[in-house]
């Protein structure tokens, strides 16, 4: 198994850009049913506002839990599925994350996270 290149996969986070060999394209699977496969971005988009909408904005850490359903979502689709499995993955997302709250432009993330985390509960009243 080749070592998780975690400074790459957080450029790419803060940038919004895949990598080559991602596996994010759905791009020629095909759906149970027989028809195309659904979009990633919007399969991914689904899963973290189902998992925003268990995170009261109420909360303390609503903002940090915000941040690490994103990070987790996105590794998860960047590494793959199975890589949530790994034991060292849920240490993968936390320093992802503690790299990111340390960007100086963090603030500005942390606001999307806070609309978000307000749209999800808006969407599931």
């Amino acid at each position: 198994m080749e070592p998780i290149d975690k400074a790459g996969i957080l450029q790419r986070l803060l940038g919004g850009k895949p990598a080559a060999g991602s596996r994010k394209s759905a791009a020629g699977r095909k759906a149970p049913d027989g028809g195309k496969a659904p979009d990633a971005a919007v399969v991914l988009r689904k899963q973290i506002a189902g998992q925003l909408r268990s995170i009261d904005p109420a909360w303390p850490d609503a903002e940090q839990r915000a941040l690490e359903v994103h990070v987790r979502a996105l590794l998860a689709q960047e590494l793959g599925a199975g890589a949530a499995s790994d034991p060292a993955f849920g240490g993968l997302v936390a320093d992802v994350a503690e790299t990111i709250r340390q960007h100086p432009r963090f603030e500005t993330l942390a606001a999307y996270l806070r609309q978000q985390l307000q749209q999800a509960h808006k969407q599931s009243s």
